[in-house]
């Protein structure tokens, strides 16, 4: 049998990084004979909670397609893959297997859609609910979990690296991202990212919603205008108040809740045009400084508070984070100068152009940037560009372009600047992030 422990260093947990302290997204290919070959030191007997052996059946029903974890989900009443909704969960079953034999075996959950544009992808992204909590992959037991698709990301990368850039700072309440191979109902799906579900819970944002909030700042055109909770605060900033569930908490003392947040989160809005005296009263400096760091530094459009933006209230204060949904950043999208490693682009949002602007902020910007920079931080990530590739997905890689031909050939994000091999993608996503680094350094770097 398998080691969970030895398992857990070498398939599960993403090899270079570690998990965020307190402080602070058909028919099954043939494979290809040429599909490079994984190899791995014997791991020892001990198996682990919630991994257990497999019966003969169940390990020649379910096998361990690459050397990455394969998640089957397989629908109930003869569902089909096609019968998946945003609107509503579908029953079914799942069984993850972490190595030959050794997994989470035919266990319920219930599957829908998400997204807003990935959701029209050939490969679509969903929320699965468990039927009891369990630890996925060592990222702490819950129920609720995130399939992140890699469909518009031809490195398959973008997701997985710059969450766990995020996890690896030491940013707070960072969720974890783990690649899975996944199969419906028994066709091969291509490769995911799994993450956690961002929502307030003791393994994810760890704070009392009966009295602090988790919020996600997005444009308001983004949900056509209609929010009940939402708040539109003088800088242009759109924040949402989503968290908790009035059936959680009861509908009465949401609203409460809303109107104490609206009066803080305005009180915050006016105190980042006063300057650091002030606006330190009631920011956590950390979380501002790690998050502007992370989304400038992959250059993500909707960073610039378009959506997907995360904050929350906690201790009598507004932290950042976490951070979400990087698909389109590092240079795959012709969207404003986001296609181009020089220059900014969060900055200009609508908090950060004043937190920016204030010299104290900005000095420890330099500061946390330089640090991380010293530390290795960067060149790691740039040397994870080249390396994740051979390593760790190459198998999957093949397997998921093999399935999504066509992919490889879509100009949707880059028009003229498109690439059309995977190696070429990953040169190109590689030179940027290099380049980025050298820009970042000209602006931050202290000597």
């Amino acid at each position: 049998m398998t080691s969970l422990l030895l398992l857990a260093t070498l398939f599960v947990a993403p090899a270079l990084f570690g998990c965020a302290p307190e402080s602070g997204t058909n028919p099954e290919p043939t494979a290809d004979e040429t599909t490079p070959d994984t190899t791995t030191e014997e791991p020892d007997s001990a198996i682990n909670p919630p991994y257990r052996a497999a019966t003969p059946e169940e390990a020649e029903k379910y096998p361990k397609v690459t050397n990455l974890p394969t998640l089957y989900i397989n629908l109930d009443d003869g569902k089909r893959k096609r019968d998946i909704t945003k609107e509503q969960y579908i029953p079914g079953t799942y069984t993850l297997v972490v190595e030959d034999g050794v997994g989470i075996y035919d266990e319920p959950l219930e599957i829908k859609g998400r997204g807003n544009y990935s959701w029209t992808f050939q490969q679509k992204p969903y929320t699965i609910k468990l039927g009891k909590k369990a630890d996925l992959l060592g990222m702490g037991p819950a129920r609720t979990w995130v399939l992140v698709t890699t469909y518009s990301d031809k490195t398959l990368m973008r997701n997985y690296l710059t969450l766990n850039l995020a996890v690896d700072i030491g940013l707070q309440y960072s969720v974890e991202a783990k690649y899975v191979d996944v199969y419906i109902n028994g066709e091969y799906n291509g490769l995911y990212v799994l993450t956690e579900k961002i929502q307030i819970h003791d393994e994810r944002v760890d704070i009392n919603e009966y009295t602090e909030g988790l919020f996600e700042i997005e444009v308001d055109w983004r949900h056509n205008y209609d929010c009940e909770y939402c708040i539109k605060l003088n800088s242009g900033a759109h924040v949402m108040y989503k968290q908790a569930e009035a059936e959680d908490i009861g509908e009465e003392r949401k609203k409460e809740l809303y109107k104490e947040f609206r009066l803080f989160l305005t009180t915050v809005d006016k105190s980042m045009r006063k300057g650091y005296r002030e606006f330190s009263k009631y920011i956590d400096i950390p979380s501002f400084v790690d998050w502007y760091i992370v989304n400038e530094f992959v250059k993500n459009f909707d960073s610039g508070f378009t959506t997907s933006c995360y904050c929350y209230i906690k201790n009598g204060k507004l932290y950042m984070g976490p951070p979400w949904d990087y698909d389109t950043c590092m240079g795959n999208q012709n969207v404003a100068t986001c296609l181009y490693p020089d220059g900014y682009h969060v900055r200009y949002s609508p908090w950060f152009s004043m937190l920016m602007d204030d010299p104290v902020f900005f000095r420890k910007v330099r500061e946390r940037w330089t640090e991380l920079r010293n530390a290795g931080v960067f060149d790691k990530f740039l040397s994870d560009i080249l390396e994740i590739p051979k390593t760790m997905i190459a198998q999957s890689e093949q397997k998921t372009h093999q399935l999504y031909k066509h992919k490889l050939k879509s100009r949707d994000l880059r028009g003229d600047l498109s690439l059309y091999t995977f190696e070429d993608e990953v040169d190109y996503l590689y030179n940027w992030v290099k380049k980025r680094i050298e820009w970042l350094d000209s602006e931050w770097k202290l000597n």
